[in-house]
């Protein structure tokens, strides 16, 4: 009987001290500027006039305060006799999101604190809780340990506060500069580059005489003003400007541009792009014979080179060719008219192609083969080969014996006779001689000089006029008996096959 008495005591403090809890609120002071803060506060005050009634349930245990902010229940856990453990719960309830939250259990002389989850802060016979913030619908329990030391009722009170916020809105815009620039990747040297910069304010306030500097490279001279003022830009407003300069020098470099306003800092906003100066250069060569006879196909050629620093795309090749051309040979190229056309999709810088053809002439005189050739990003270059086309003369050969037959070691005199029966172009070849082993040659005469090398004998490079006989002779001896057999061929370039002549002299 002892023990209930204590208990009912105890929990009767608390309901007696929640019943007298009243509600008392801090206004903010006319004088003051600003947010202001307002503090409403609930504590246990037996004399002061109750304005938030205590709602006491005759079901249970529970002491609850409950304002248009928070409700407050206070719970017996475990009951405990003098000297025992005793254990109450004090559970808020946030109604709205609330500021900082503190508790205050005030112990009484009898009333010994042990220990609290969360756990607390303790001054003197204070022990205190402090939540920094509630939201709404958010509930938060403090589990208290005592021990009661004497016997007897003992009243533990509850202080509890809340921080209330009074503000006033103040909206502080701040600019913000977003800068785009765009040109081109690579220009040749000595070409203009032109850069487009847009300048965007992202931000939530006025950008005011914004301004705009193009920071170019040494490798450029400016053919606009590098710094350009575009005025006012209101949140969400962009505004574009261009800059060229000309290019001066090769490399790789980077062009910056940097954006500033009233107020700002000094770079408030910035972009820049990669830019290569270039070189590129092409050249072709055109190669063919000075000379060279109608109707007989001679070789071309054609060297194309990339003499720059960038790689060529479709090059495109054509040669122009004479009127009266024949193509014996395209180089795979393909035939149009009086010309033949090729196309390298890539041409790297450095590298080089050739291309072989064939051409005839169906006419005699000069003429002149042009071949030109243009890139894809238009550079052009062109070359010339001129040949002077000869008419094809009519040539016959003769060699005879002056003496048939002979002794062994008798001499004969082979007279060799050659004519240009053409009236225009002189004609140039050679002659050669060749004995079987039944004769020897021993010396040689005539209007050009020969070489005798063993059984052969030749007459290099011989100049025959137009309409005119060219005249050579050999002496030879015997040598074995036998038939003597001498093969006589002339050459030239104008012919496909040598022109053959033979004469036989019997050796006994």
């Amino acid at each position: 009987m002892h023990r209930v008495s204590s208990l009912l005591a105890f929990i009767l403090c608390g309901l007696a001290v929640l019943a007298s809890t009243g509600c008392q609120s801090v206004a903010p002071s006319p004088a003051s500027s600003g947010t202001t803060a307002a503090k409403t506060q609930w504590r246990t005050a037996a004399t002061a006039p109750s304005t938030a009634k205590p709602i006491i349930s005759s079901k249970s245990s529970d002491v609850i305060l409950k304002t248009n902010q928070i409700k407050v229940t206070k719970t017996v856990l475990r009951s405990a006799s003098v000297d025992g453990s005793a254990q109450y719960r004090i559970q808020i309830h946030a109604l709205q999101d609330v500021s900082t939250v503190r508790v205050t259990e005030i112990m009484p002389a009898e009333i010994e604190f042990s220990a609290a989850s969360p756990s607390a802060s303790r001054s003197g016979n204070k022990v205190s809780w402090v939540f920094p913030s509630m939201n709404k619908g958010q509930t938060q329990n403090i589990d208290v340990t005592v021990k009661p030391t004497a016997e007897g009722d003992h009243q533990i009170c509850s202080t509890v506060s809340v921080d209330n916020a009074f503000c006033i809105n103040l909206f502080s815009g701040q600019p913000k500069l977003d800068v785009v620039k765009k040109g081109p990747t690579s220009i040749e040297l000595g070409e203009i580059a032109t850069w487009t910069v847009t300048v965007t304010n992202q931000g939530s306030a006025d950008a005011t005489n914004v301004v705009v500097k193009d920071k170019l490279p040494d490798a450029f001279e400016a053919t606009t003003e590098l710094t350009q003022d575009i005025g006012t830009l209101t949140p969400g407003e962009s505004r574009s400007v261009t800059y060229s300069a000309k290019a001066v020098k090769q490399g790789e470099f980077r062009n910056l541009a940097v954006a500033s306003y009233d107020g700002g800092p000094a770079v408030a906003g910035e972009s820049s792009v990669p830019i290569t100066v270039v070189q590129s250069g092409i050249r072709v060569r055109k190669t063919g014979p000075a000379e060279a006879y109608v109707f007989k196909p001679v070789p071309f050629e054609i060297s194309i080179e990339n003499t720059g620093d960038t790689d060529l795309k479709n090059v495109r090749i054509t040669d122009i060719l004479p009127k009266g051309a024949s193509v014996a040979d395209n180089g795979r190229g393909r035939v149009s008219g009086n010309a033949i056309g090729w196309m390298i999709p890539l041409l790297p810088a450095g590298s080089s192609q050739l291309i072989t053809t064939e051409i005839a002439a169906t006419r005699k005189g000069e003429s002149t083969n042009t071949v030109k050739v243009i890139s894809a990003n238009g550079l052009e270059a062109s070359d010339t080969a001129t040949t002077n086309w000869l008419a094809v003369p009519g040539v016959t050969v003769s060699i005879t014996d002056s003496k048939d037959p002979v002794r062994v070691r008798e001499s004969t005199v082979y007279t060799i006779q050659v004519r240009n029966q053409g009236k225009f172009e002189p004609v140039t070849g050679t002659v050669t001689v060749t004995f079987n082993d039944k004769i020897k040659p021993t010396a040689v005469a005539g209007d050009a000089q020969g070489i005798i090398d063993g059984q052969t004998v030749t007459f290099p490079r011989t100049t025959l006029e137009p309409g005119k006989d060219t005249n050579l002779s050999i002496t030879a001896e015997g040598a074995n008996i036998g038939p003597g057999r001498a093969a006589m061929n002339f050459s030239a370039d104008f012919l496909s096959d040598p022109i053959i002549s033979q004469e036989t002299t019997n050796v006994y």
